[in-house]
């Protein structure tokens, strides 16, 4: 999980889930007790009216008045309300109407001890152990049992919860929308650098705005240092090259004059020459491609082969150029000139009446109907291969090409065309 962004979205969604999870119980739990605490106060409220209402005998048979007890539900058969009179011994000695069936008996309660309890999901019962004096004075033992096995307020808890529960869900889901809102807002002083850093990449600017948060400041000091290191030892290295360049013409030129009459010493300066030039060439390609803009590759390649249709006027080479116009590379202008002017001549040197110019799957190909390559030509394009140990007329432009390329992390394969000859393939890395 590479992503900033994505990883404090992961953490705020497990977050908030946990939390959501954890108050609904909470809340679930507290409507729950609620619940309860309101059927116990209501049964209870029920157990003193009918204790005001009930009659006992010196039977231990018991009878109540439904004017003094104000629920019609007792007197309704199989309403799920019902009442049981035990005695001592845990005998039922009265039973309300509601109840069909002949009540089961129950241990005793203690006296002025009231005992609650759950029956089943929407079902609840009170207990309560009282005294009666009944005959000449005798005091018996009682309890009293009230039972609703589809009490009202359990339904509207659970409608309560079903309600809370959704809530919950809305509430979670504004306060992500909220979280992405922040989020999108904190992480832009990020996103603005990351556009600076691409706008640093395609040579639109040399630095960033170190106008930034205060976690982030040091950042861009120290890329901006990091980029001001580097222009300068650019600077500094490309300056000592073309100094050492010009150290060397004099020096060469007093040799060659000297030795005009010794050829064998003359192709040592030339050699000596081909060389310089090549390392020159070769320093001159290290820029850095980050910083380099994008250029269009066609008018450079049309350049060229306009220059080379003079030079090869006499073999009448037909150039078809097929690079798209909106094809660009991120390469440095005089570097693309030598890239083509070197892959070009040595395409129209060795080709017969053709070269073919293409772009396939962004990579160029350079194809002629020469002879093609000999099979041992992959080395010359084998890096640190000195240039005095190239056969005359052949490899010093691919090897120059090969090293512009390398320095722009790209790729230069050497292939036969489907008609025999040499076809050269360069890829570059994406943007």
């Amino acid at each position: 999980m590479n992503s900033l962004r994505l990883r404090l979205l992961v953490s705020a969604g497990a977050a908030l889930l946990l939390f959501t999870v954890l108050t609904g119980l909470a809340l679930d739990q507290a409507l729950k007790n609620y619940t309860q605490q309101a059927e116990h106060d209501r049964l209870q409220g029920l157990v003193f009216s009918l204790l005001g209402a009930i009659e006992i005998d010196a039977a231990g048979i018991g009878s109540y008045s439904l004017e003094r007890v104000p629920e019609p539900r007792l007197a309704q058969p199989d309403s799920g309300l019902y009442v049981v009179i035990y005695d001592d011994f845990g005998n039922a000695v009265w039973q309300s109407s509601s109840l069909l069936e002949e009540a089961a008996p129950m241990p005793p309660v203690e006296v002025n001890e009231w005992r609650f309890s759950v029956l089943g999901n929407n079902g609840s019962a009170l207990s309560y152990g009282f005294e009666w004096v009944v005959g000449h004075g005798q005091v018996r033992r009682y309890t009293l049992y009230v039972a609703d096995i589809d009490s009202p307020l359990k339904a509207q808890r659970k409608r309560l919860a079903r309600g809370m529960w959704l809530w919950l869900l809305g509430i979670s889901g504004v306060l992500l929308l909220i979280f992405l809102s922040l989020l999108h807002w904190g992480l832009r002083p990020l996103r603005r650098i990351r556009g600076q850093l691409d706008a640093v990449r395609n040579g639109k600017l040399t630095r960033l705005s170190e106008d930034a948060p205060d976690e982030i400041r040091p950042l861009t000091q120290s890329v901006n240092a990091l980029l001001a290191h580097e222009q300068h030892q650019r600077e500094r290295f490309l300056h000592a090259t073309a100094d050492l360049a010009h150290s060397l013409k004099t020096p060469l030129a007093v040799l060659r004059n000297q030795l005009a009459n010794a050829p064998e010493a003359s192709e040592q300066l030339d050699a000596m020459e081909r060389i310089i030039s090549y390392q020159l060439q070769r320093a001159t390609t290290t820029r850095i491609k980050p910083l380099t803009h994008p250029i269009a590759v066609q008018p450079v390649f049309e350049r060229i082969i306009r220059a080379l249709k003079k030079v090869y006027a006499d073999k009448r080479i037909r150039f078809n150029n097929a690079i798209p116009p909106d094809y660009q590379l991120r390469i440095a202008g005089d570097d693309l000139m030598e890239l083509a002017g070197n892959l070009l001549e040595n395409a129209a040197k060795y080709g017969r009446s053709r070269v073919d110019i293409a772009v396939e799957k962004r990579c160029l190909t350079i194809e002629d109907d020469g002879p093609g390559f000999p099979d041992n030509a992959t080395r010359l394009l084998r890096r640190g291969m000195r240039a005095d140990t190239r056969e005359k007329g052949q490899g010093i432009g691919l090897a120059v090409a090969n090293e512009i390329i390398d320095m722009y992390s790209g790729k230069l394969s050497i292939e036969k065309s489907a008609g025999g000859g040499a076809r050269l393939v360069l890829c570059f890395e994406d943007d």
